[in-house]
């Protein structure tokens, strides 16, 4: 991927995600990693419209709030050493 722009809060989703990590669903819009917060849905949504990450599916439905990175997302993750 040419010359990525990621925001404050995409690059957290990716410090995260890019190393394995998957996301749950908090209150409201909140997405959350390992019980904190990191962003909400919009963000994901942005980082999925770059091919950085992926709902997770299971038996073909994805899971409301539960997010991953695509194999893009981890090798941008160490691209930019986040």
């Amino acid at each position: 991927m040419d010359q990525v722009k990621l925001s404050e809060a995409q690059r957290r989703v990716m410090k995260w995600l890019g190393y394995g990590w998957k996301s749950e669903p908090g209150a409201g819009m909140a997405i959350h990693v390992n019980g904190k917060r990191i962003c909400n849905v919009d963000t994901l949504f942005a980082l999925q419209r770059m091919g950085l990450v992926e709902q997770i599916e299971d038996h073909g439905l994805k899971q409301v709030g539960q997010w991953q990175a695509t194999e893009a997302g981890r090798k941008l993750t160490g691209q930019l050493c986040l």
